[in-house]
């Protein structure tokens, strides 16, 4: 920390004073996170172990909502899995569908598809629980497979995503698997954008795991015992909110099975999905994503997203101050380089790792609008409303009702 005062005095030529040291305490922090990240990332070892004779019967769940045009090419790649077809089957469930998405599914699995109804499920149990987490519910019930796999009905895996993921849990004994998910390329710049802060992401998530604690997941490509997600209550208590069928069950498990949630680092098991077309789906997927940050029980991830916030906000802050006094645009003109490097330094091998390097072209632009995103993100997902799959959801609204129920005595 002396010599970061000193490089920010240096660069300023300015006395110390409050703003300076919390720029410099940030910035310092931000690099060290950075490179814990990178550290996380370098000790998962990559693996390449698919499973020889595989033991482990799965059941691959997909839960799907207005996905017609997509579903098929979904359920096609899971019949095309390299894994014995009595150690497999594949559960669509149909989520109120309005677009023939349970037709589609149909003529592409054939007989060995079980597709379940949720509207017709729902006649005969209780509302009031998020949809999406009802309806992985709902084919846990009626899996046979001792170990679940999730993916989203506009994903697909390799041909051999089922044997890897069997040859982690066969070899390793983790109650849950979280997998590498990646976009289709898309050459446009926002595709490029998103690509980048995606992998970001799901670089972090797998680093994340494998430091000791659990902020990121993503439903498409991720695994658990049946037996655990019985074990914790499967979604009981976290049912209110309509995303967190990934984050928050690894929550549940990490906390009831420790040291026992692994990411499988397989660049055969990446599974694919696509980016959004336009500024408006980005926007509301990520508030849908950003909105789960207000139920993380782990106080080390809230004060890192903080901490992150803080960061770039006080960039562009600093910036404008510079109009009075240019020693506050060299502070964030200091702060914005070292972002960038440290950025830069953790998102190369994972960029390496799934075969996209050649974004880090587009890197230094895309900064920018990084910092424009992250800083309009955090306060927004708290209190804006967000659509998915057609539903409007209202945070504050969720929020509201999880304090009552809280509140309420226990019987």
């Amino acid at each position: 920390m002396p010599l970061l005062l000193s490089i920010f005095s240096w660069f300023t030529q300015a006395p110390w004073h409050a703003g300076g040291l919390m720029a410099a305490g940030l910035t310092g922090g931000y690099a060290l996170l950075m490179l814990a990240y990178r550290w996380g990332w370098s000790r998962l070892p990559e693996t390449d172990q698919p499973a020889e004779r595989p033991r482990t019967r799965i059941t691959v769940i997909v839960p799907a909502r207005n996905e017609a045009g997509r579903i098929g090419r979904c359920v096609q790649a899971l019949r095309q899995q390299d894994y014995p077809a009595h150690l497999y089957e594949i559960i669509v469930i149909d989520d109120h569908s309005r677009d023939g998405t349970a037709d589609e599914a149909r003529k592409a699995g054939g007989e060995s598809l079980q597709i379940l109804d949720l509207k017709e499920a729902l006649k005969s149990r209780p509302k009031g629980k998020a949809y999406k987490k009802m309806a992985i519910e709902l084919a846990v019930e009626q899996a046979t497979g001792t170990l679940i796999v999730t993916t989203d009905a506009d994903a697909r895996p390799g041909e051999t995503w089922l044997r890897r993921i069997a040859g982690a849990y066969e070899t390793k004994g983790w109650k849950l698997i979280a997998g590498p998910v990646s976009y289709y390329p898309d050459p446009s710049l926002l595709g490029k954008f998103q690509e980048l802060d995606f992998l970001s992401l799901v670089g972090i998530a797998a680093a994340s795991i494998r430091l000791g604690f659990y902020n990121l997941c993503n439903g498409a490509n991720l695994a658990y015992e049946k037996e655990a997600f019985l074990a914790v209550d499967g979604f009981r208590g976290i049912d209110d909110q309509p995303s967190g069928d990934d984050l928050m069950l690894m929550h549940k498990i990490g906390r009831r099975f420790p040291g026992q949630v692994g990411f499988l680092k397989d660049k055969a098991a990446i599974v694919r999905t696509h980016t959004e077309p336009n500024i408006s789906g980005l926007w509301q997927q990520r508030l849908r994503w950003a909105s789960k940050s207000t139920h993380y029980e782990d106080r080390r991830i809230t004060l890192i997203l903080a901490g992150v916030w803080l960061f770039n906000l006080t960039i562009p802050v600093f910036a404008a101050l510079g109009v009075l006094d240019d020693a506050w645009f060299r502070i964030s003109l200091l702060m914005f380089l070292v972002k960038i490097v440290a950025d830069t330094v953790f998102q190369a091998p994972v960029l390496r790792f799934f075969n996209r390097s050649h974004l880090l072209w587009s890197f230094l632009p895309l900064q920018l609008a990084h910092i424009a995103y992250v800083v309009l993100m955090g306060p927004w997902s708290t209190f804006a409303p967000y659509r998915w799959k057609g539903r409007r959801v209202d945070p504050q609204v969720l929020n509201r009702a999880r304090r009552l129920a809280q509140s309420r005595p226990k019987p």
